[in-house]
């Protein structure tokens, strides 16, 4: 990974000298990673920190930190657990494209560089989290989880301003929603890259986890409801697109049966606990909004509005996975139903949305037939 950082900054242009900076959160006895960092082929200067057993998000406060310290002008943050683009020539890798295009804001900020998946383990993303975050961040996010971005050195500081408590926000989780939420209030610019495509084997094992997480949604729900209060940045809202393509394995592909089985299931449980609660199963995307409005009440109680939506979230999902399922997977209709809800649920918060966009308007999925498992 350090040598694929390395190689993608160079490429994409820069004529700064490269520092590659290991946070290593290794138990202290355990010195692979450094044994590892240290035999790597950088051409550029290396530096070691070491933080114990410490989180994500820990990890990435201490190397920003170190980077306002040397001043750096560009950072790049790249997420070693998930290894992607990895063979792409160094000028045409994803984490080059989002350099190149951080140096091409108006006012540098943030670019992230996200990773593909099938489109069934992007459910909480598809039906949530996008139109959730769209208001707060200006665009809508192919993977709200997004762990590989770069950052302008002028962003750093907003990034790790105390008043944020990012922290407190949900970096200890992993992922940089907090971050990228941060940069857009202060006024610069966040962007995103197209998907970059994971390693083959860790494609492989995604194709069977489970994408109804709990715990993946325990962390990033109250994330994102508190994204509802952040005010708009001094230049006003930006308009945003209401839907944006996954990665597309065949076209109306299903997930594998005991996947979906698995799914169904889960989404049935939670029907019935919603049918018990009169007033709560509201059609889509009434209980997103309703969950946006709680969340901006002073004193709003978010793990408990979290919880409802995460209730009312399934009880959605299970007729439409249905629906999908009738017609063959994530089709044109299922997908009209998602740009609905989303233009619905952004002109009901005030978000401008892009005018015209359907299913339809993005030119192609993102496709990767040399991947396992897609045809």
């Amino acid at each position: 990974m350090a040598e694929y950082a390395e190689r993608a900054t160079l490429g994409s242009g820069s004529t700064r000298s490269v520092c590659t900076v290991l946070v290593d959160t290794s138990a202290a006895k355990d010195d692979r990673t450094r044994t590892a960092f240290r035999n790597a082929r950088l051409r550029g200067s290396r530096v070691e920190l070491t933080l114990p057993g410490a989180g994500w998000g820990a990890a990435v406060a201490r190397g920003l930190r170190h980077a306002t310290q040397v001043g750096a002008e560009e950072v790049v943050l790249a997420d070693p657990d998930a290894p992607a683009d990895l063979d792409a020539p160094a000028e045409e890798s994803r984490l080059a494209a989002a350099l190149r295009r951080l140096r091409e804001q108006d006012r540098p900020g943030a670019v992230c560089s996200p990773l593909a998946a099938p489109w069934w383990q992007r459910l909480l993303a598809i039906h949530v989290l996008r139109p959730l975050c769209a208001p707060a961040l200006g665009l809508t996010l192919v993977d709200p989880q997004a762990r590989t971005l770069v950052l302008s050195g002028d962003a750093v500081p907003d990034a790790l301003a105390p008043s944020w408590g990012l922290m407190r926000m949900g970096w200890e989780h992993g992922h940089g929603l907090g971050l990228l939420a941060a940069v857009h209030e202060a006024g610069l610019d966040v962007r995103q890259t197209l998907p970059r495509i994971p390693h083959p084997e860790a494609f492989a094992r995604s194709m069977n986890r489970d994408p109804v997480d709990r715990g993946e949604a325990s962390a990033l729900l109250p994330i994102a409801l508190r994204l509802a209060s952040v005010a708009s940045p001094a230049r006003g809202p930006v308009p945003v697109v209401p839907w944006v393509p996954d990665l597309g394995l065949a076209r109306g592909q299903l997930p594998p049966p005991e996947v979906f089985t698995a799914m169904l299931t889960q989404c049935s449980r939670a029907t019935q606990v919603v049918a018990s609660r009169p007033g709560v199963a509201a059609g889509w995307p009434e209980p997103l909004l309703n969950s946006w409005h709680a969340a901006r009440a002073l004193r709003a109680d978010i793990p408990a509005i979290a919880e409802r939506l995460w209730l009312t979230y399934l009880a959605r999902l299970g007729p439409w996975l249905r629906f999908g399922a009738s017609a063959g997977g994530y089709t044109v209709p299922a997908r009209h139903s998602v740009v609905a809800a989303a233009r619905h649920f952004l002109l009901a918060t005030g978000t401008p949305v892009v005018a015209e966009q359907t299913a339809e308007d993005v030119s192609g999925e993102y496709i990767a037939p040399s991947l396992p498992g897609t045809g």
